[in-house]
Formats: C-alpha cells, sequence, structure tokens
C-alpha cells in the first residue's frame, strides 16, 4: 500500500472565542501579565540593556522572554513580530537540540460576524523524531489545551490550568522520554472532580456522551434493536458516532464493567486492514470525591498512516475532549464550537488539512 506523505514541519490551529474583543486577546498575548492569566506561571520580557518590561505592557520587536511554565520548565526566546490587535510572532525552542535554526509559532488575531478567533502556525520544525514527538505531538497537545483554555476564561471565567501539582494540564506520559516514545500505542489522563459513577456515566448511554463527545450517538444490539437514550451500552453493542463537523465513525463496545472500565473498537489499524484500533478507559476514585480517567489507546500502525490517524490526532482529539469532559463537570460550559460552518472552518486547520 502507497502511504501518504505527511509534512511534519508545521501545523495549524484555530479558535473562535465569544464574549471578548480581537484586543482583549491581544492584550492576553502581548503582555506579560495577559500571558500569565491563560498560559504560563511566569512571564519576563528584557529589552534595551536588558530593562524588563512592566506586567502590563505591550512587548515590541527584539523583546527577549523567558517563560517559566507551572511544572518548572523554562522556554526563552524572542519576539519576531508584533502588530496591534492582529498579530503576534516569536520563536519557540530550537529546531534541534544542537541547531542554531529556530521554530516559531505566528499567532493571527481577527473576527467573524462578531465572534474573534485566532490562529496559531507552528513552523520550521524537524522531520526527525525529535521535531515529531517534542513539537508535532507535545506541542500540538499543549496549544490544544492552552487555547481551549483562554476560550473558558473568557466565555465561562474559568481558569481549567492544574496549579500546585507536579503534572501536565493533560497527562501524556508516554511521550516521554522521547527516546522511548511509542507510536503503537499512547497513554493519558485526566483528573475530573466528580465521584467516578458520575464521570462513568457520561461515556455509557447515548443521552450523556452527547453531552461532551460527539453530535449524535447511536447503540445497536442483536442485530438492529436500538438502545434507549437512558439505556447503558453493554458489550457486543455496534456504534454509530457522528460528530459536531459531520464525522461518522463506526465501531464494536468490547467490554463494560460497571464505574471501573470500558473499552471499544476505534478504526482500522490500516485502511484495508481487519485488526482493530481498542481504546481502553479505565475509572480510578481518588481522594475528595476525584476520578482519574485512564485512557490506553493501542494496536496502532507503526507506519505513516498510523502515527498521523491514530497517535498523532488521537492523542490531540481525546487530550480536548478529556479537557472538555472536565469543563462541563466543573463549570457547566461546553467548549466545543457548535455553529457547524465555525467548526469545518477550525477543521481545516487540525491535523487532517
Amino acid at each position: 500500500m502507497t502511504q501518504k506523505s505527511f509534512d511534519w514541519t508545521y501545523f495549524r490551529r484555530r479558535i473562535y472565542i465569544r464574549n471578548c474583543t480581537a484586543n482583549d486577546i491581544f492584550k492576553k498575548w502581548a503582555t506579560p501579565k495577559g500571558l500569565t492569566e491563560w498560559f504560563i506561571a511566569e512571564a519576563e520580557y528584557r529589552f534595551e540593556d536588558n530593562k524588563l518590561r512592566e506586567p502590563d505592557e505591550i512587548v515590541q520587536v527584539n523583546d527577549t522572554y523567558r517563560w517559566k511554565f507551572h511544572r518548572g520548565s523554562v522556554v526563552t526566546g524572542k519576539v519576531l513580530d508584533i502588530k496591534t490587535n492582529t498579530l503576534f510572532k516569536f520563536t519557540f525552542g530550537t529546531k534541534e537540540p544542537d541547531s542554531d535554526e529556530d521554530v516559531t509559532v505566528t499567532v493571527k488575531i481577527g473576527e467573524m460576524n462578531g465572534i474573534c478567533y485566532f490562529d496559531i502556525l507552528q513552523d520550521n520544525m524537524s522531520e526527525s523524531n525529535y521535531g515529531r514527538v517534542y513539537y508535532y505531538i507535545s506541542c500540538n497537545m499543549g496549544w490544544m489545551f492552552h487555547m481551549n483554555n483562554l476560550k473558558s476564561i473568557f466565555e465561562a471565567g474559568y481558569d481549567l490550568r492544574v496549579k500546585g501539582v507536579s503534572r501536565m494540564h493533560i497527562d501524556a506520559p508516554s511521550a516521554y522520554p522521547l527516546e522511548q516514545y511509542k507510536w503503537t500505542e499512547f497513554n493519558q489522563k485526566e483528573y475530573i472532580n466528580a465521584p467516578r459513577e458520575e464521570v462513568f456515566n457520561k461515556w455509557v448511554t447515548s443521552e450523556n456522551i452527547v453531552k461532551w463527545f460527539i453530535a449524535d450517538a447511536v447503540y445497536k444490539y442483536d442485530g438492529d434493536k436500538i438502545r434507549k437514550p437512558d439505556e447503558q451500552i453493554r458489550a457486543g453493542d455496534e456504534y454509530t458516532w457522528i460528530f459536531l463537523q459531520g464525522l461518522t465513525v463506526k465501531g464494536k463496545i468490547i467490554n463494560v464493567i460497571e464505574n471501573e472500565f470500558l473499552s471499544f473498537t476505534f478504526g482500522k489499524k490500516e485502511p484495508d486492514s481487519e485488526e482493530d484500533v481498542i481504546v481502553e478507559l479505565y475509572f480510578v476514585p481518588e481522594t475528595g470525591n476525584r476520578t482519574r480517567i485512564e485512557l490506553h489507546q493501542k494496536n496502532i500502525s507503526d507506519s505513516e498512516y498510523g502515527k498521523v490517524h491514530f497517535n498523532l490526532s488521537c492523542m490531540a482529539g481525546w487530550s480536548y475532549f478529556l479537557m472538555n469532559l472536565r469543563s462541563i463537570f466543573e463549570t457547566g460550559h461546553d467548549l466545543r464550537e457548535k455553529d457547524r460552518e465555525l467548526a469545518l472552518q477550525s477543521q481545516k486547520y487540525t491535523l487532517e488539512s
């Protein structure tokens, strides 16, 4: 089978945000204080003779920055271009550890029919394993989270970042260390401030799964019998999931253990394969009525097809939907773009473009 070539050197993302102006978004990017309100823990910008920008001061071209994230990691770089309310461009690490070339990020801000949006273009990444894992996968997950966190702050007044703990906002331990990255499987964790029974129930009925994940869900059993909206799914059920953008996915429920475990097929290993990609979900109770979801996606092909469609795309997708599930529980706000046209426009900038 001829494998489609995929360009690992850049990616784009777009997000639409309500309840704000282009200037509001611009200040969140272009001032040290603004960045800390949704993205990083500390931000320093320096200019001539090592002078420090004030927290509310708009940074300028050639300013150097030092960003400290909540887990303690530090990123340094330089502002390359800035245009009030429309553009912010900066370096974001080097192409390879020993390279003199910079990875760049360009943020474009705009408005469409009274709704604000911004695009992120991350460019000049290496096609090596370092570039693919460290920049394409890790940064995609990171931008996915932080872009939607900014949306949550403007639309729901809620910061989804996890502070005071030594873990990622969306945890993907399979990504580290880099040299041990597994393309044939990945793991993710999310922590929901709700009892395990309530979290589990959001996955196992058609009326609940559409509240945070998909637009429509149909589960069939014993041939063509359809489960009722509030009826719990069972092993052997066949599902049809329709996403807000119109994408349809079909598969089979493999196993259901009440409040503990759920597994299902999630596409074919290769387009012409009989083998299924499998998703396993573990629901683990924690102290204080909190629930840890552990997601394991496995049996992914080591081909370019598997790496792009089932490792890269699915890891970013599950990051987004697990975050949205947490948002539903903790804020009552659904972060998904419900406008079909806007959702389709955003899709043009996703991993599938």
